[in-house]
This record gives C-alpha cells, sequence and structure tokens, in this order.
C-alpha cells in the first residue's frame, strides 16, 4: 500500500490578543496576532515541501487505513527558534471500516487515542527539526508569537 501525506498550513488565532507564562514580565508576553507574523524560512510553500519530505506515516494508522488531521501549536521565539510544541487538537477523518469494525468498542476507543497520539507525536518530532523561523513582529519590535500548523495525514 502507497501512503503519502498532504498539508495545509497557516497561522491560526487560538487566544484573542496575547496570553502571557508565569511571568508577568514583558518579555514573556506570547501574542497570537501581530503586525507581521513569523514565517518559516522561504515561505509557506517551503514549510509544506519541509514536512512533506520529513513526516513519516505511523506505523499503526496505516495498518488501519487511518486519516486524520492535527493541530500543532507552537511558539516561534524572538530568536526564530520553535518552543512549547504540543497538539491542539486531532480528528479522525477516516479508517477501514472492515478492519476496525472487528476490533471490540473499548479496543476501537483505545486505538482512535492511539492513532491522534501518533499523528501528534509525528507531528512535534518533524516541527523539532525545522531550521529556525524569521520572528513575528509587532510595532517593530520583535516578539514571541503562538503559531498553528494543521497537518493531514491522508493515505492514496
Amino acid at each position: 500500500m502507497f501512503t503519502a501525506l498532504t498539508m495545509s498550513a497557516g497561522a491560526q488565532s487560538v487566544d484573542s490578543t496575547y496570553v502571557t507564562n508565569d511571568s508577568t514580565t514583558e518579555n514573556s508576553r506570547v501574542y497570537d496576532v501581530t503586525d507581521q507574523m513569523p514565517q518559516f524560512p522561504g515561505g509557506q510553500k517551503t514549510l509544506l515541501e519541509f514536512l512533506s519530505k520529513k513526516i513519516k506515516y505511523p506505523d499503526l494508522a496505516e495498518k488501519y487505513g487511518v486519516e486524520g488531521r492535527v493541530i500543532m501549536v507552537f511558539i516561534v521565539e524572538k530568536d526564530g527558534s520553535i518552543s512549547g510544541i504540543k497538539a491542539a487538537g486531532c480528528k479522525i477523518q477516516h479508517f477501514n471500516t472492515t478492519k476496525f469494525s472487528q476490533e471490540t468498542e473499548s479496543r476501537q476507543k483505545e486505538l482512535k487515542e492511539q492513532f491522534a497520539l501518533q499523528f501528534a507525536k509525528e507531528g512535534a518530532r518533524v516541527l523539532r527539526t525545522t531550521p529556525k523561523w524569521i520572528p513575528g513582529k509587532d510595532k517593530g519590535e520583535i516578539v514571541r508569537v503562538k503559531y498553528a500548523v494543521p497537518i493531514t495525514f491522508r493515505m492514496r
């Protein structure tokens, strides 16, 4: 069976204006929207190409013919590095109903959780390997910005 990965990427507002970490100093402020959003070196198309080359389809998901989408959220730091990578949500969109229906109801629930976890782990693994980003700016100042990248796993 041949597998393929398709993705879409972009900034998505996660909170209203900004959130702060434990510290309330100006340096800890994390913006959701800025005058100039962070950018992957080379732009969106290059980000999609990077992710397509690096993402590996999880074996268990492939076995059950599972397709899904995970939203990966992270912070682009002032130096362009990324931190705080986490999955903000995962939706299983399709699976091989013949194989899946052979499992008990409790096993089906367990498998759905495993698929979501595998998609999230793979997204995080690949994001940790990205080169430094072009940081975001607000009112001319380089700032920390929360950024979201949706990754869709599709089988062909």
